[in-house]
């Protein structure tokens, strides 16, 4: 994920082409967010105020800010969240663009139209230093992690802090049943699992041998591979679909309703596709488009074949507090 900075800007020299247009404010919690947003203006006129953080803290601001809320548009990770803010009623439901999804796409796509779906990363692969690691050892599986040879050795983040880390928790408890998947996290802890507070700190932890394998989001574990290209990269059976969503505020009206609609639709398009694409190679531009016509980068072929699992937003919503405070209890203390 982006990292935990606060940007706030806006691009005056488009206001002037555009001077009745009003400031958009995006939360944004994605490593392209910057440049989307500067392109956006580039080609609409239409001024952004960006306020940018990391995913954990950006969720934290929303809920802060829920009897008043300061955003107009919502960008961040995991439609897990954005349940939740629907359900709290601070989002605008009922709208669609006109958009060509995808078959996953149209899977992600909420029947209320409470948020929009963008594109999809995986909220948990493994990378790992196969020089560390014996052959016959190399993880490409979940249950690889609990091999004696890697005690001590694994590494992943903290749900309570990272925000895509929650998903890939509740991906492995709805694929292996509620008290199967607590025993598996359980067996990974007893074989001296190490839980980092987010993407950044776990990979510099496998790039100073602290631990051989990391699990992380797939957009950072691509992006990583820049720095260490010896390292390998398995996506495990499942892998837990991480949506980018955009979502609109419901106290957002008129004019400011329109452009904030024009910024959602704008994304979706080829141009807005584009600019995600370009933003943040080492990262979240490493992500599977959820759009017709639209191609992944050359990177995303390192995940070789992944067999996707998808989350009800519904289900697994309502559920996170009490599996991030069980995580927490049993697994990251």
């Amino acid at each position: 994920m982006a990292n935990a900075a606060l940007c706030c800007s806006a691009w005056s020299c488009a206001a002037l082409g555009s001077a009745h247009a009003a400031t958009l404010t995006v939360y944004g919690a994605m490593g392209y967010d910057q440049h989307v947003a500067q392109a956006f203006t580039k080609a609409t006129g239409i001024p952004v105020n960006l306020i940018h953080l990391s995913t954990g803290p950006l969720l934290a601001r929303v809920q802060a800010e829920s009897r008043n809320p300061q955003w107009d548009v919502l960008w961040l990770d995991g439609n897990q969240a954005m349940q939740t803010f629907a359900t709290q009623g601070l989002l605008q439901c009922g709208w669609a663009p006109a958009v060509r999804y995808t078959a996953l796409g149209q899977q992600l796509v909420p029947a209320d139209h409470c948020w929009q779906p963008v594109g999809v990363t995986y909220a948990g692969v493994i990378l790992y230093n196969p020089k560390a690691i014996a052959q016959a050892d190399w993880p490409t599986t979940w249950d690889d992690l609990a091999k004696p040879a890697l005690r001590g050795k694994v590494g992943m983040d903290n749900p309570a802090i990272s925000g895509p880390t929650y998903p890939l928790v509740a991906g492995l408890l709805q694929h292996l049943g509620d008290s199967a998947g607590e025993a598996y996290f359980e067996r990974l802890k007893a074989n001296g699992l190490k839980v980092f507070p987010t993407n950044s700190v776990t990979l510099r932890a496998l790039q100073y041998g602290q631990i051989d394998a990391a699990v992380v989001q797939s957009s950072a574990a691509i992006g990583f591979l820049h720095e260490m290209p010896a390292l390998r990269i398995a996506a495990p059976a499942p892998s837990t679909v991480l949506p980018s969503d955009l979502a609109i505020g419901k106290q957002v009206t008129g004019a400011m309703q329109q452009q904030a609609r024009r910024f959602v639709q704008w994304v979706l398009s080829p141009v807005g596709q584009a600019a995600m694409q370009q933003g943040d190679a080492h990262a979240d531009s490493n992500y599977l488009p959820l759009l017709d016509g639209t191609a992944a980068l050359p990177s995303l072929k390192q995940l070789g074949t992944v067999q996707p699992l998808v989350l009800d937003p519904a289900v697994w919503g309502p559920k996170e507090p009490q599996v991030i405070d069980w995580f927490t209890a049993h697994i990251a203390r």
